[in-house]
């Protein structure tokens, strides 16, 4: 059986080539793609205020390769003495090539976890600056406003949806006999469900739906669909780990 990958082209096409060497086959189908957020030119006055001790955290590679341009197009560098936090473990590993500081990160890599971690217990009075896309982790701000900080989003990347025939793509993942889902964000999975509708939608609601986090199982669960398991990490890696421990070939609804 098929793997569909559905994630942004780089990491997609990377995943794919990495599960066909390991003989899972594997097709990609990026849902979107990345462009410089509308926010990155307010990077200097949002910089600027933020001191030893304060935070900032960055959502994914996406937020932190293009935080990484616009900072060098402009000569100014990464501040030190900040609390660096992301919200996964690849996010971490490319902010550590710019930065000296350490790196926080979760395991799982979601927002739940990342507010779980122990430098978020001296927030209170701090400032925090996000680095994200356009949208999301509205909890992470959330929460640590209500914790007592000043905090701040920079939408450093844009995420543009493809559109795409899913009456004509259904019939040709049958055809290719996809069974596997990846899809790794709330966002991803309300979008790529509205493009099917009959018995294309009702084919997709039975495949094995690998997400990254319980809260993406639940929202696939309120999208209907039957069988969804919840890989703990959004990175390659996780899924490349995940899916060679859980390789199979039907269909098994006992890890909803």
């Amino acid at each position: 059986m098929t793997i569909l990958v559905t994630r942004p082209e780089q990491e997609s096409q990377a995943l794919c080539d990495a599960l066909n060497q390991l003989g899972h086959p594997a097709i990609s189908h990026p849902l979107l793609t990345i462009h410089p957020g509308k926010e990155l030119s307010q990077l200097p006055e949002l910089f600027s205020p933020l001191s030893d001790g304060d935070f900032l955290i960055a959502v994914s590679q996406h937020a932190v390769e293009h935080t990484q341009d616009y900072l060098q197009h402009h000569q100014i560098e990464w501040k030190k003495g900040l609390n660096y936090l992301a919200v996964g473990q690849k996010s971490a590993q490319h902010l550590r090539t710019y930065i000296s500081d350490t790196v926080h990160f979760p395991t799982p890599s979601d927002s739940e976890h990342l507010l779980a971690l122990p430098v978020l217990n001296r927030v209170s009075g701090k400032k925090v600056l996000i680095l994200r896309g356009n949208g999301g982790r509205d909890l992470i701000y959330q929460a640590l406003e209500a914790l007592g900080a000043e905090v701040n989003y920079c939408e450093a990347y844009q995420r543009k949806m493809t559109p795409f025939d899913g009456k004509l793509n259904a019939k040709k993942w049958q055809s290719q006999n996809i069974n596997t889902i990846i899809i790794t964000s709330g966002e991803q999975l309300s979008f790529f469900t509205s493009q099917f509708a009959g018995t294309d939608l009702d084919w997709v609601l039975h495949c094995r739906l690998l997400v990254p986090s319980e809260r993406i199982n639940q929202l696939g669960q309120q999208l209907g669909y039957q069988h969804i398991e919840t890989v703990g990490g959004a990175s390659n890696s996780d899924l490349l780990h995940y899916i060679s421990e859980h390789h199979h070939d039907g269909i098994s609804n006992d890890k909803k």
